[in-house]
């Protein structure tokens, strides 16, 4: 049976709709606090750290001694229950699926389980991998992949990435892992591709 690694932000609910784009400000906003930029300055410094680290916490801890924790808990702190609802059609979606659901997700544990609280889908997910289990190393970096290989004692053949980030996408591919790309409009060469997260129990199946 299939381990099917699941995203969170922007795959399980519409991209743009919820919280993430929250998160995204508040990490300008962290940025600019602690190293004393602008808001152009900010998005800068993120892109090369994203560029050079894989994430801007990665970026913000090598360089300016950022406790992770601090961080997370900061960008985190967006409404996310008002932003989402329950879903029932992605609750009956899930429990269809053949294969074990485990989250998969740059996020941290408290705010990735604030959202599937919302969603009303917590049940369906066997194991939360997130970025303290990453040891802060996010995706698109190989390292989480190899550490949740290695901790299931599972070939990459046996696991199935969804997520709607293409470089995400690219690392499990390149590992041998199945992927499917959540998002219209996006391509991905060996990857199914699908619009939305409801289409997921089509090709997984």
């Amino acid at each position: 049976m299939k381990t099917i690694l699941v995203d969170v932000d922007d795959t399980l609910y519409p991209r743009g709709t919820g919280p993430f784009v929250q998160v995204n400000r508040m990490i300008d906003e962290y940025v600019m606090s602690r190293c004393g930029v602008d808001a152009g300055g900010a998005k800068a410094l993120r892109r090369g750290y994203i560029d050079a680290y894989g994430s801007t916490l990665g970026g913000l801890m090598k360089h300016h001694g950022v406790d992770p924790g601090h961080y997370l808990a900061f960008v985190h702190d967006v409404p996310v229950e008002e932003l989402l609802g329950r879903d029932d059609r992605l609750g009956s979606v899930l429990s269809g699926i053949r294969g074990e659901l485990v989250i998969f997700s740059n996020g941290s544990r408290e705010y990735v389980e604030r959202v599937l609280g919302a969603l009303g889908v917590s049940r369906f997910f066997r194991d939360f991998f997130t970025i303290e289990f990453m040891d802060y190393i996010p995706k698109p970096r190989e390292y989480p992949y190899r550490k949740v290989m290695e901790l299931y004692g599972k070939s990459p053949g046996d696991f199935v990435l969804v997520d709607d980030r293409l470089p995400n996408v690219r690392t499990a591919l390149a590992l041998g892992m199945g992927a499917v790309l959540v998002g219209a409009g996006q391509e991905a060469r060996d990857a199914l591709i699908i619009p939305d997260i409801y289409d997921i129990s089509r090709v997984v199946s």
